[in-house]
């Protein structure tokens, strides 16, 4: 396969960077949205929306609102595409079920952190070893939700509203995938968590995810997520018997902090190059020339962490 076909479903901000970098990556594009003026304005070939004539394509993103991702996933997959499912897979582990069921290897979930350089080293350094035996991880997400897209009002995005699958808990699911990734072997239970709206924004979803989650094997991990932060802060701690792991976006630095002293390097790569490389990789997966970073079995375990963690809260 020579020139992959690829489908992107859904025109908004996701999609329409999805169909750009498809095309960099040599897929021929064709975008379909619920808004047929949206859809033409990104410059793309484009067909009517409708999930039961999908047409005939190679590979099929799902980059809609949440709310959306397991019927049109599941409408995907019957055209017997390779298909990219936008974060999160589904709403919740029912939902993901049907999915996980039908994948039969066909499904990529668009978990792009998964191929961020600086993430990619602190992976490294803890297959490695330099942690020693790790006894807990932390990941913390923040930003004030209203700037995210400052051209827009916040309260009609899909992240400030219910109806669209919105809250930071799902918003943010990244970090839980995160710890599913780096938390190694071993399911993580939630022992507690906090999941409710506490700052002044007008949504009528969750801004504040607080929870505290353990494996059997004792190691335990803290998650942190708002929309509250007024400055953007990100990052990812590792503390073992032998090192502490510290990745601070904000910052822009990797830390090995040891008895010794703390060996810092930068980490300022620009997470729109893991947005291509995911690109690339979906494209290779579509020829059948790679396996996705993450499938449809690895993407639920992030979902079955969020009902967790919503159950608790």
């Amino acid at each position: 396969m020579t020139d992959a076909s690829v489908l992107v479903i859904g025109a908004g901000s996701a999609g329409a960077r999805h169909a750009r970098n498809l095309a960099a990556a040599g897929a021929r594009v064709t975008i379909t949205d619920p808004d047929a003026a949206r859809a033409d304005a990104t410059g793309f070939a484009t067909i009517p929306f409708d999930l039961d004539r999908l047409g005939d394509h190679d590979g099929i993103v799902v980059a809609s609102p949440t709310t959306f991702h397991a019927e049109q996933a599941t409408a995907a997959l019957a055209t017997g595409a390779r298909v990219l499912v936008e974060k999160p897979l589904a709403m919740t582990s029912a939902e993901a079920a049907p999915i996980v069921a039908a994948a039969d290897g066909r499904v990529m979930v668009g978990y792009n952190l998964r191929l961020h350089a600086p993430l990619e080293q602190l992976a490294a350094l803890l297959r490695d070893g330099r942690a020693g035996t790790v006894t807990s991880v932390r990941l913390w997400f923040g930003s004030w939700l209203p700037d995210w897209r400052p051209t827009v009002d916040y309260r009609q995005t899909y992240s400030a509203r219910r109806d669209l699958g919105g809250g930071v808990l799902l918003d943010a699911i990244h970090e839980l995938d995160l710890l599913v990734w780096l938390g190694g072997a071993g399911d993580f239970r939630v022992v507690g968590a906090v999941v409710d709206r506490v700052g002044p924004l007008e949504i009528d979803v969750e801004d504040t995810v607080r929870a505290l989650l353990r494996r059997d094997d004792g190691v335990v991990a803290e998650v942190a997520l708002d929309y509250l932060s007024r400055r953007y802060r990100r990052g990812v701690e590792v503390i073992g018997d032998a090192a502490t792991l510290r990745l601070d976006w904000a910052r822009g630095v990797l830390e090995v902090e040891t008895a010794a002293g703390v060996d810092a390097s930068p980490a300022s790569a620009d997470v729109t190059e893991s947005y291509v490389r995911q690109a690339e990789r979906f494209v290779a997966f579509v020829r059948g020339d790679a396996a996705p970073p993450v499938d449809a079995t690895e993407g639920a375990r992030s979902v079955a962490l969020a009902d967790a963690i919503r159950a608790a809260g």
